[in-house]
């Protein structure tokens, strides 16, 4: 589960909010990566697609190696990340295709957010690798996702792969969850098009005035349920009816309060009666696509923490990681 959206302010800046939801915390860190970091990804025969950043990034890890990552931006305003798409996911096979092309899906985030400048370049460069089912160690099997890609220009697009063959949607409408396909919670829109922000007028009936109950009638039918396509109908909503604000810093405080619409705590969510396999909001992140600042909290501290990119050491060295920690709204230096 994980719930994605971007919002734009008046003056064009572009704000990207997003949850994970899983029943485990994955081991996920903090993870600089320099300007120079060699990546690999991972063909059937051992290494597959090679890369050198160009740009440094942050993301968060969550299976145990740096260049895994399941969320990012990059230092020229890219955000990456993978939304879980089980049931709906087919990656090709690697037999016959170059191994030099290959990786896997825990490859991705970091391999368009080193090498790309724009969701265009993006776009590109995912045409010019296969990603195929490779099985990652302690997951079980290979991690059925969908890549989401935004840029500070107002740009996003969807990479998914259906049938064995990689299919980009662009995404205007910037929302993105999880199964099925995009086109199909585009198309589910339709269901809701009587929805509003304004509460109905009172309807007379034989003289009797009956008005609303309460403030947010305009929205009664507005699903509030867990799964993919409610969340994602409730996203568009908040989107679509957030008043508009000037500036990046006022879009944050708008991404913070979109995203506590879908702070999921433990136990709401259950895959079985084992409360190790609940899913719950593991972290929240706001990538400031503009201002170049990625901010993320926890779920055992909701406080939040932020990495100013413009500030941050992305000189040739090593990858480094930090866990998650508490901090309201504190500089967090990695």
């Amino acid at each position: 589960m994980c719930t994605s959206f971007r919002l734009k302010a008046q003056d064009s800046s572009v704000v990207i909010g997003r949850t994970m939801e899983f029943p485990n915390l994955m081991q996920a860190k903090i993870t600089v990566l320099p300007r120079e970091f060699v990546g690999a990804g991972i063909a059937a025969s051992g290494t597959g697609k090679t890369w050198t950043s160009e740009y440094g990034l942050v993301g968060v890890d969550a299976f145990g190696q740096p260049g895994w990552l399941t969320d990012g931006m990059n230092e020229r305003g890219v955000y990456a990340g993978l939304l879980y798409m089980p049931g709906f996911c087919d990656y090709p096979q690697a037999d016959g295709k170059d191994p030099a092309s290959c990786m896997s899906i825990v490859n991705t985030v970091a391999y368009v957010l080193g090498t790309c400048a724009s969701v265009a370049e993006a776009k590109a460069a995912m045409f010019a690798v296969t990603v195929w089912p490779w099985t990652v160690k302690g997951f079980g099997n290979a991690p059925a996702a969908h890549l989401i890609l935004h840029d500070g220009g107002g740009a996003s697009a969807v990479v998914e792969w259906r049938d064995g063959e990689m299919v980009i949607f662009d995404n205007p409408i910037g929302v993105a969850t999880n199964s099925p396909h995009l086109d199909w919670h585009l198309l589910n829109l339709r269901n809701y098009l009587t929805l509003q922000p304004k509460n109905p007028d009172p309807l007379t009936i034989e003289g009797v005035s009956i008005p609303v109950l309460g403030q947010g009638s305009g929205m009664r039918g507005l699903s509030a349920d867990g799964s993919p396509p409610a969340r994602f109908v409730r996203a568009v909503a908040y989107v679509a009816t957030l008043r508009p604000v000037p500036h990046a810093a006022d879009l944050e405080m708008s991404a913070l309060h979109v995203l506590n619409n879908f702070d999921i705590p433990f136990g709401m969510v259950r895959e079985s009666g084992n409360p190790a396999e609940d899913d719950h909001t593991l972290w929240s992140t706001i990538s400031n696509l503009t201002e170049h600042r990625y901010a993320i909290r926890g779920y055992d501290n909701p406080t939040t923490q932020v990495i100013e990119l413009g500030s941050t050491d992305f000189t040739p060295g090593e990858p480094r990681q930090v866990p998650l920690s508490p901090g309201l709204f504190a500089p967090l230096t990695v």
